[in-house]
């Protein structure tokens, strides 16, 4: 038997969410500012005014790569945070070491993939013949480090999914402020380029991933302490994060090759139009991540309360999640477009006569894009809800069809009319996506409770009836 966070299965869960969340929100804030210290290094201090346009020509085929393997992640943190919220400390100790031994096999298989194919893949997004070299040595050192991050990041999920949401973050800060430090001295010192932002990169992440193995070896809890000679995997437990983390890394894969159709018409626009996507989409990525973070949060939630068989914490954690993350997201969305200007000329050299073209182009598709954030983390909360309670293959079809095929269809049929052949006129089809992904959330999140208030109930039936039959047997 083992202790749940008390904070998590009993007390008010508006306030304790709340603050679970925040530690995840500032480590995907601090990652983000990481990630952009990165492109306004290389921006301004390289010497090189086609290296951002190269970072930026592989941010989807990154993403593609990376988030298939943290949506499996996914699929781990639920079945952790179920068995961790039943009290089952065998079955949570199988859990995290099937995990991480996953992690390991798939980061290093993904990664490898990925190099030998770095360049028909880049040539499939339509890069530019000029950055088309620089974007290739960027991504194939970035491979080298997949099997870092995947492990870090599925060390994360275990953190969290057991209610410790502080130390991830604080990981990230240190090897997130030695990431800047290298990148000033690979760019600056001795005169790198894209190389030298992606190897500062990738040697962050490996720091990354060693502290958070070393945190789960010296955890004082033995349902959560990482044993390496106990590294194995469990059939049984592979299978049912398979069967919720495979619908959301196909969900997470179909929504990267989307962004690539996106990437590849963003491509047929000027090359400030390109820099300036890559400016803006980093601005906007920093309320992505606030609204991503309430998602971690209502999956730890839902998915310890379910194992607790709390149905009422269930549905009011559901309830507290989409009320944050509106009003955190409507707020934050104003908030940054306040600064929108400061932001983007920060990735710009004044000495360039492009940058007020690129400044242009970038703060009008960060403003609309941040107006209408918030939807994209009620998208993802309920997304979050539905598969820690088991439902990962109905979100999926249905963000495939909203996130997936209505944004192809748009950049193929849309985005060519004169009308819209702009960034903004490109990207409205994301807002347009999110509301179509929404509404069929709902309906299946409202099916989904049904069931689950059956099954609770049920089982509460059946538990009282036994101990009435002991009571009588006695």
């Amino acid at each position: 038997m083992i202790k749940t966070s008390s904070k998590i299965t009993e007390g008010p869960i508006f306030k304790n969410l709340f603050l679970f969340t925040v530690p995840i929100m500032l480590t995907g804030l601090l990652q983000v500012l990481y990630n952009m210290a990165d492109n306004i290094v290389v921006g301004k201090f390289s010497g090189d005014p086609l290296a951002l346009a190269a970072v930026g020509s592989t941010t989807a085929l990154t993403a593609l790569f990376v988030n298939s393997l943290l949506n499996i992640a996914t699929g781990s943190g639920v079945i952790i945070a179920q068995a961790y919220g039943a009290r089952d400390s065998q079955r949570t100790s199988r859990s995290i070491h099937t995990s991480l031994t996953f992690a390991l096999i798939a980061g290093v298989l993904l990664g490898a993939i990925a190099f030998a194919f770095t360049d028909p893949l880049l040539a499939l997004l339509g890069t530019k013949e000029e950055v088309f070299s620089r974007a290739a040595l960027y991504f194939r050192i970035i491979c080298i480090g997949v099997p870092a991050i995947t492990i870090y990041n599925f060390g994360a999920a275990i953190l969290r999914s057991t209610g410790n949401s502080k130390t991830p973050l604080y990981i990230l800060a240190a090897s997130g402020l030695l990431n800047v430090l290298l990148n000033l001295f690979f760019v600056i010192v001795c005169g790198m380029t894209v190389d030298g932002v992606a190897l500062a990169t990738i040697i962050s992440q490996y720091l990354s991933a060693a502290a958070v193995i070393l945190i789960l070896i010296r955890s004082e809890e033995d349902s959560t302490k990482f044993v390496p000679k106990k590294m194995r995997i469990d059939g049984a437990i592979l299978k049912r994060m398979l069967a919720i983390g495979i619908p959301a890394a196909l969900q997470s894969a179909m929504f990267s090759m989307s962004n690539m159709i996106l990437t590849g018409a963003t491509n047929t626009l000027t090359a400030e139009q390109v820099s300036a996507k890559t400016i803006a989409f980093n601005v906007d990525a920093l309320l992505y991540t606030v609204m991503n973070s309430f998602s971690s949060g209502t999956m730890t939630f839902v998915g310890q309360n379910y194992g607790a068989k709390n149905y009422p914490r269930v549905k009011r954690s559901i309830l507290c999640s989409i009320i944050q993350v509106n009003v955190v997201g409507i707020l934050l969305g104003q908030l940054l477009t306040l600064f929108n200007s400061q932001i983007v000329n920060m990735y710009l050299d004044p000495m360039d006569p492009a940058a007020p073209i690129v400044a242009e182009y970038a703060m009008e598709l960060s403003a609309f894009i941040l107006s209408c954030y918030f939807l994209c983390g009620v998208m993802e909360s309920l997304t979050a809800a539905c598969r820690s309670l088991g439902n990962a293959l109905l979100p999926m079809i249905s963000s495939i069809i909203g996130t997936c095929l209505l944004r192809s269809l748009w950049a193929i049929f849309i985005f060519p009319i004169p009308e819209f052949n702009t960034l903004v006129g490109l990207f409205i089809c994301y807002p347009v996506s999110w509301i179509f992904v929404i509404v069929c959330l709902v309906v299946i999140l409202i099916f989904a409770m049904r069931k689950v208030k059956k099954e609770l109930t049920s089982n509460c039936d059946t538990a009282l009836q036994n101990n009435c039959e002991q009571t009588v047997e006695a």
